[in-house]
Parts: structure tokens; C-alpha cells; sequence
């Protein structure tokens, strides 16, 4: 019996480790995990950033979505952008455009950690109170 206590807690702990692949929040960035593929799909928009959420506004159908940024992405505070994982910093008001989708919160934890997905819910305010995510290692193109 104490063999499989130890066995229990030595998967526990291996989940735990694993944790670390999970997408975190760096100041109102969501990062994606690294484990997720990606979908077909292209997620675009300009970028709003609104106290401690930032969106991915269409105009064309003026809804927007809070965004779940490809692994490695960060917040950059001296500049107060977006530091993608190439170093690219996008700002406010620029376009970005990259392979992902748009998801439902319920499907989100696929995609990013616990931290990522409160806080991306707490933002979302569209009609399907979707989420955009970038795939997580794919390439965001940005314009000014």
C-alpha cells in the first residue's frame, strides 16, 4: 500500500513540473503553453490595450477579443508594449496578424494556464465571449 502512495505522489509532482510548459500572464500579456500545436485559422486585429486586458479589435465588425499570445511572449513595462518572442515590440495601435483561432473560455485551458485563462475571461466581452489565441510558435506579423 505505501508503494502506491509513493507512486501517486511521484505523478502529482511530474504533473507539477510539467507545469511549467503552461502560458503565464506578464503584466496584462497572456502567453500561450508551448505544448499547443495550433489551429488553421488566421487571427487578426489592432491592438487595444485597456487597463489590465488587451484586445484584438475588427473594425470591420467592431467586436473585439482578448488575446492569447504565442509562448515566449512578454510584457515589455519601459516600453509598454508587447514583446513577442523574436523581440518585435507591438504597440497600440498597430495590426497584428498570425495563424490561431478564436475559442470559447471553455476550450481555453488547452491553450493557456489557470492565471491565463481567469484573466482572459475576465475581458472577454463580445457576443460568444470569445478568446483569440495565436498558435504558439508561430510567427505574428505586425504594421504600424
Amino acid at each position: 500500500m505505501k508503494r502506491q502512495g509513493t507512486l501517486r505522489v511521484l505523478a502529482l509532482l511530474a504533473m507539477l513540473s510539467n507545469s511549467g510548459c503552461s502560458g503565464a500572464v506578464h503584466g496584462p500579456v497572456i502567453e500561450g503553453n508551448r505544448r499547443y500545436g495550433g489551429t488553421d485559422a488566421e487571427v487578426s486585429g489592432v491592438v487595444v490595450i485597456e487597463s489590465d486586458c488587451i484586445y484584438l479589435h475588427m473594425p470591420a465588425t467592431d467586436s473585439r477579443y482578448p488575446v492569447v499570445w504565442p509562448h515566449g511572449t512578454s510584457w515589455n513595462k519601459q516600453d509598454s508594449a508587447i514583446e513577442l518572442p523574436d523581440g518585435i515590440l507591438v504597440y497600440e495601435g498597430d495590426e497584428v496578424r498570425g495563424g490561431g483561432g478564436y475559442h470559447s473560455g471553455q476550450n481555453l485551458s488547452e491553450f493557456t494556464g489557470t492565471e491565463g485563462l481567469e484573466l482572459a475571461m475576465e475581458c472577454a466581452d463580445n457576443q460568444y465571449g470569445e478568446i483569440a489565441v495565436f498558435n504558439s510558435s508561430d510567427h505574428v506579423e505586425t504594421q504600424r
